[in-house]
């Protein structure tokens, strides 16, 4: 069983103390960790996942881990599920370009399975880190290829993060941490077809990777096995997901505990698909720089990756599919100088002058973008306009703002924080919120807990 990849991983999982981590990366997980709160805040009474905060509070069960602003307690794999929904309704989270998004399924899952044992603010945050490095791993194993075969990487990767996270902080054993993956192999799925009809099931995905998460570990607590070759058996994950496929294992456990993919995860400066951020910047900058007026424009062309166009293809039918269309993001970059989570209702995707200009649009293919999609895991793009004087102008950016090469700084990441909460309940507690989130270390998960219930006085709180 040691030479399995569930053992190397669980084996990552069993050994990793906070004490043995860089500091950077330390650093790094905290500003990840306060920006997923902030966008579950932002989230957390919106009407298009009502029905699944409804529902995990009729599932209910014993009073273990809090739902984000509704200051009530489920039981922790229910509780992970509405909190991860909530972390990727606005598609405004943190992103391992290559793989998954991580902090909507890692963080809540932490989180709730923390507050359910009494864990410390460290153990939560090892937990996170376990999530963070492993489910990205995986997707590293055939970048782009779940997309490309109709998957959702996000929940068909992430239950497997989900369940070393929960079963780390539940105490498990290797060999128990081994049957929980085992056992999240078959609770492993999500197809993107909720994309290209633009709904918002998508959201829910990273719920269904917390729960099964959650739901993995408590069955290996109690002796449930799950098989050891889980990813690379004969009929294992990697075969039935992935089959023809060119593939690499060794991804999945390579310089494990010494290189960090957690420092290779990307912030959001929009909440949109990752694929549309270049040509957003693109746009942006067209408007700074040229005074490009949506008004005035004749034309556009944008020049994507083959994959970025897969991802981006959305009809703009509903607001949720707005964020999936390239064409959208570009027009209302280019009429407002920034795209912000109003663009993204009902009521802005009706806007009569961005649905002229998105007919004014048209996307291409750029081959070459592709070797960066594969080597850089960024979602390069050009975007050139001919206006109607006929003057032309275009502007290209490999590296969209958030990705490692072109990072958020601390000022953007709290400018993004306090801008998701500033029209909620929390807004007044943020200072507190902030304390205890960069300084987790010296709490116990409950102090942060008990400020995201939304059940608080301000007046209390430090």
């Amino acid at each position: 069983m040691d030479e399995t990849i569930s053992y190397k991983l669980s084996r990552f999982a069993y050994d990793l103390k906070l004490k043995d981590v860089p500091q950077e990366v330390i650093t790094r997980i905290k500003l990840h960790f306060l920006d997923t709160l902030g966008i579950m805040m932002a989230a957390h009474n919106l009407e298009s996942i009502s029905p699944v905060i409804k529902v995990c509070k009729l599932l209910g069960g014993p009073p273990e881990s809090t739902i984000i602003g509704h200051g009530s307690k489920i039981a922790a794999p229910n509780a992970a599920m509405a909190n991860a929904t909530m972390a990727h309704s606005l598609d405004y989270d943190d992103t391992h370009l290559g793989s998954v998004h991580q902090g909507c399924v890692a963080i809540p899952v932490s989180v709730a399975v923390g507050e359910k044992v009494g864990a410390s603010g460290e153990e939560v945050l090892e937990a996170v880190l376990v999530a963070y490095e492993v489910n990205a791993r995986l997707g590293l194993v055939a970048p782009g290829s779940f997309h490309i075969r109709g998957f959702h990487p996000t929940p068909v990767l992430g239950v497997f993060g989900a369940a070393l996270a929960a079963g780390k902080l539940m105490g498990l054993s290797i060999e128990q941490l081994c049957w929980a993956l085992g056992i999240a192999g078959s609770m492993s799925s999500g197809i993107g077809q909720t994309v290209k009809e633009g709904i918002p099931l998508k959201a829910m995905h990273p719920g269904i990777a917390a729960h099964g998460g959650v739901l993995a570990s408590l069955l290996a607590s109690e002796g449930y096995k799950g098989p050891v070759k889980v990813f690379e058996g004969e009929a294992g994950f990697f075969n039935a997901y992935l089959w023809g496929e060119k593939i690499n294992v060794n991804q999945a456990t390579l310089e494990l505990g010494n290189k960090w993919e957690t420092l290779n995860t990307s912030l959001k400066p929009y909440p949109s698909c990752h694929a549309t951020h270049s040509a957003i910047d693109a746009a942006i900058t067209l408007k700074k720089k040229y005074g490009v007026r949506l008004e005035d424009l004749q034309e556009c062309i944008c020049y994507l990756s083959r994959y970025g166009m897969e991802l981006t293809r959305s009809d703009v039918t509903t607001a949720y599919g707005a964020k999936f269309s390239i064409k959208y993001c570009v027009s209302v970059a280019l009429k407002k100088g920034f795209v912000g989570i109003a663009d993204f209702t009902d009521e802005a995707i009706k806007d009569k002058c961005i649905l002229e200009a998105m007919q004014k649009i048209k996307v291409y293919p750029d081959e070459k973008y592709d070797t960066y999609v594969k080597e850089r895991m960024v979602f390069p793009a050009k975007v050139r306009v001919k206006l109607k004087d006929n003057s032309v102008y275009e502007e290209e950016v490999i590296d969209h703002k958030g990705t490692p090469h072109n990072p958020l700084t601390w000022e953007d990441t709290m400018t993004k924080f306090v801008d998701n909460i500033k029209h909620t309940k929390f807004y007044d507690v943020k200072e507190a919120i902030v304390k205890r989130v960069l300084n987790i270390e010296k709490y116990c998960i409950n102090d942060l807990t008990e400020i995201l219930s939304g059940s608080f006085c301000s007046t209390n709180l430090k």
